[in-house]
């Protein structure tokens, strides 16, 4: 009898350490599932901002800012996503809010330049397309930052913290 406690303390701690891993990796689909949700909204706006520049010609001064914009917001998404970079907390993250609003000041003045050069139909077309982008980015980000939060929670407390970076856990930076 006294040789089992020794086996049964064993399996207790295998059986917490799968349990453990198990929760983290749920938390972790969450922050991408998340993640990915604010992604596509960043996507359906640099594909509004190209679209809204025409690419047969030069783009003007303020077409060739938004098309830099949409460049640098979807760089910054790649960077994201990129696996050595990972939105590790030791490594600088790409700041996709700055980005964003880079993207929307863009946008804005582009809005206001071709006022009266483009057809009315076509850039009221562009802007619903825009607003409605726009409008899920906020609470995309807000959901993102919320699952990153629960993560980054789960993985500072003990006693999942002495076991999490060992399993390849790591920190994650809000969005």
């Amino acid at each position: 009898m006294s040789q089992a406690w020794p086996w049964i303390a064993g399996a207790l701690a295998v059986f917490w350490i799968v349990g453990l891993h198990n929760r983290l990796m749920r938390l972790r689909a969450v922050v991408f599932d998340a993640s990915a949700v604010f992604e596509r909204a960043m996507q359906a706006l640099i594909a509004v901002a190209r679209e809204a520049v025409p690419g047969a010609d030069a783009p003007s001064v303020i077409g060739a800012a938004l098309l830099q914009a949409a460049a640098a917001l979807e760089m910054g998404l790649k960077n994201q996503k990129n696996p050595q970079r990972a939105r590790l907390a030791s490594q600088a993250p790409v700041d996709l809010g700055a980005l964003w609003a880079h993207l929307q000041q863009a946008w804005l003045a582009h809005a206001v330049a071709v006022e009266g050069v483009c057809d009315p139909a076509t850039l009221q077309a562009l802007r619903e397309r825009w607003d409605a982008a726009d409008a899920q980015g906020p609470l995309a980000r807000l959901a993102a930052n919320q699952a990153i939060a629960d993560y980054q929670a789960a993985i500072d407390q003990a006693p999942a913290a002495w076991v999490a970076g060992p399993m390849g856990f790591r920190a994650v930076a809000p969005l």
